[in-house]
């Protein structure tokens, strides 16, 4: 049975509702709510379909064809190694800085306003109805979608030599594709953080705060998950990391250097687990086409994910619910995915 607790009684029916489908998504129920996907144009809703043959097996078959990659797996491991490596340094100050502090929010009470608050401080959107909350982001999916795209199809102009075709150019060497995929990890990850930091201000959340950053990171994960074990796991860390916040109040007293740590810690994996997605789905060799299909799956996954996060801990602390209630079970604990709660944990293991 659904935890039951006094204070959803005063739930509007419109929050009522959408906790009800909110915990039935999160417990693996395919709902309707929030499916609603971009119409992105037939040709790159076709090839981003068929780039999924290329994954497993095929995908270093698919590596194989950049011109340079032919010594074998280990160089190309190697270069990919050293590629990510280089991309990766600043990830963590590039995305906080450019991409979750970017979002201004008086403008954003100014938003919320518009819709029907009626609130003079951002500390008040988190006494709002749902409703006001969910019609302020609901237009930004599409425009987040859309920029994925174009920032897709502009780094893999740089992978395939400034043309249009379905293989890497002659002139493009290994080294070279491979970095051009990791620097576009970097560039995605900071979209993805502008995206994450916008719902969670819609929320009452500003990414600022040092908490705050710990629990977006969290929701990147999520947001990068694939297969349902990865978002089962993914979604139960940042469920524990609720609970932690919610009962321990000491939780935010944590240093702003410890979060600097965990912060680091995550983006990293995240960047290294994206960069070698694309690699292993032959984004160098197919172009610009995939690749924009690709960031613009990313942009609407964070939306989607982002919205569901922040949804389900705006109603659990508002009304005083168990975050436990949300959390999936995990059959499977083994993952890639870096999870938030456990990376804190051990983050203040090793400061102690």
């Amino acid at each position: 049975m659904p935890y039951v607790n006094e204070a959803m009684n005063s739930m509007s029916d419109y929050e009522s509702a959408a906790w009800q489908r909110l915990i039935e998504e999160a417990n693996g129920a395919n709902t309707k709510a929030n499916r609603k996907l971009l119409k992105v144009p037939d040709k790159i809703q076709t090839k981003t379909k068929e780039v999924g043959s290329f994954v497993g097996t095929k995908s270093q078959a698919a590596i194989q064809k950049i011109p340079g990659a032919q010594q074998g797996v280990e160089v190309t491991s190697e270069l990919l190694a050293q590629a990510m490596q280089k991309a990766m340094e600043g990830l963590h100050s590039v995305t906080v800085d450019f991409g979750m502090n970017s979002i201004d929010t008086g403008k954003v009470v100014e938003r919320l306003n518009k819709k029907g608050a009626k609130i003079e401080s951002f500390d008040e959107i988190r006494t709002l109805d749902l409703r006001i909350c969910d019609r302020a982001t609901s237009n930004s999916k599409q425009l987040y979608s859309l920029a994925g795209i174009a920032e897709g199809a502009a780094s893999s102009l740089v992978v395939s030599g400034l043309t249009v075709s379905s293989t890497v150019s002659g002139g493009t060497t290994a080294a070279v594709a491979i970095g051009a995929v990791a620097t576009d990890t970097v560039a995605v990850l900071t979209g993805m953080g502008r995206i994450v930091a916008s719902v969670a201000a819609h929320y009452g959340y500003d990414v600022k705060e040092p908490e705050e950053a710990a629990f977006a990171a969290g929701v990147l994960s999520y947001s990068t998950a694939s297969g349902s074990a990865e978002k089962a796991a993914s979604l139960a860390a940042l469920s524990r990391l609720t609970q932690q916040m919610m009962r321990n109040p000491t939780w935010n007293q944590l240093s702003s250097n410890l979060m600097v740590q965990v912060l680091k810690q995550v983006y990293k994996l995240l960047g290294m687990n994206l960069t070698k997605r694309k690699l292993a789905q032959a984004v160098p060799v197919l172009g610009v086409v995939i690749n924009g299909g690709l960031n613009a799956k990313m942009a609407q996954d964070t939306f989607h994910r982002a919205h569901t996060s922040y949804r389900l801990r705006f109603l659990t602390e508002k009304y005083g619910l168990d975050p436990a209630e949300w959390a999936p079970k995990v059959d499977d604990p083994a993952t890639d995915i870096p999870l938030i709660d456990e990376i804190i944990e051990a983050e203040i293991v090793e400061a102690d």
